[in-house]
């Protein structure tokens, strides 16, 4: 055995067996959905079928866990906690275990997201009203945009080019200043461009949500109609609970309305991995904040209760289907098995 070959075999056989390095969880085999519930009295993270069977806590943990994402190979989820203090932003495995802050100085980090190839995510940082990127490990952060107090809500575009946010100030309307407009604006990780999205279209949008493709964004929206409504109403009654979901082509204004205005507060649309239907949360009943979770076809139908207790929000879907059977060459059995064959 060669001097250099022998390295690289114990270099290998360190990863593979030093305990003091985290380990991840396989993926889920079958379809799952991650969320958050409060049920027990407590803010955890969940897991359940897409429909809505075997929901089980994954979390556990007196502190308020919440906004669960998957990460693009299903091995990881990346949450928000406050358990150490700060909300700020853990990993955890797909089972609940092995969990560890990203960080290694506490702060304040709100709405994670992953970028596709799982190498960075993004986040707001609310003391400063900025969005930021990093490397799954903290090291690296950079600040990419600001968003205006109570914006937010980062999601990263599937070809991994483009962050679209909210972007939150007042605007001029009807005569008055209108607290809280949100609009869309993405920006260009490559050129730093920006560029608001249904510039017209007042006065708040938040929640955004690529469809799998990059084709399509889904939003909640409340129409500027509903606001004129709420402007000549001095209680503005059943205004807010009009808030509802849409879909709209990435480039153009064409909303498409997907959920009824019947029931108020419908929020947090995001897309299944195969792009046919839509995840969201919505108030039922007269219980203030006692949101469900729903699921409904992009193109049309009725939709789905998944949840029936307690308040549960943040719902993300994960599907294995949807993986690339490519073989990932980074996985050290592959390299040992190339290694062994010199």
């Amino acid at each position: 055995m060669s001097v250099r070959f022998f390295a690289l075999f114990c270099c290998i056989s360190f990863l593979l067996f030093d305990s003091s390095l985290t380990t991840w969880a396989k993926a889920p085999s079958t379809a799952k959905i991650v969320f958050t519930s409060n049920r027990d009295g407590n803010s955890e993270i969940y897991v359940m079928n897409p429909d809505g069977s075997q929901q089980v806590n994954l979390t556990k943990h007196p502190a308020a866990d919440f906004d669960p994402v998957w990460s693009p190979t299903g091995e990881q989820i990346l949450f928000n906690s406050n358990r150490d203090g700060d909300r700020d932003l853990y990993l955890m495995a797909a089972d609940g275990k092995s969990v560890r802050k990203v960080f290694a100085k506490s702060a304040n980090r709100l709405h994670p997201t992953w970028s596709p190839d799982g190498k960075q995510i993004a986040y707001l940082r609310p003391d400063e009203w900025a969005i930021y990127i990093a490397t799954i490990d903290g090291k690296t952060v950079e600040k990419i945009a600001h968003t205006g107090e109570d914006g937010g809500n980062p999601a990263w575009s599937p070809d991994g080019s483009e962050i679209v946010y909210i972007v939150a100030g007042a605007a001029e309307k009807f005569g008055m200043r209108l607290p809280n407009s949100r609009q869309l604006r993405v920006v260009n990780l490559n050129s730093g461009a920006m560029r608001t999205l249904y510039a017209k279209h007042l006065p708040i949008m938040e929640n955004p949500a690529w469809s799998p493709d990059g084709a399509r964004l889904s939003f909640s929206w409340m129409n500027r109609d509903l606001w004129a409504k709420w402007v000549h109403d001095k209680w503005g009654k059943q205004v807010f609970d009009a808030q509802t979901i849409y879909v709209a082509a990435r480039d153009r204004g064409e909303f498409r309305q997907i959920v009824s205005e019947e029931g108020p507060y419908a929020l947090e649309p995001a897309w299944s991995p195969l792009g046919d239907e839509l995840l969201y949360k919505q108030q039922v009943g007269n219980q203030l904040n006692q949101y469900q979770i729903f699921k409904i076809p992009v193109e049309g139908g009725k939709p789905e209760q998944l949840t029936d207790t307690g308040r549960n929000s943040s719902a993300d879907w994960f599907d294995p289907r949807t993986l690339s059977v490519q073989p990932n060459v980074e996985l050290l059995t592959t390299m040992w098995g190339k290694l062994k064959r010199k």
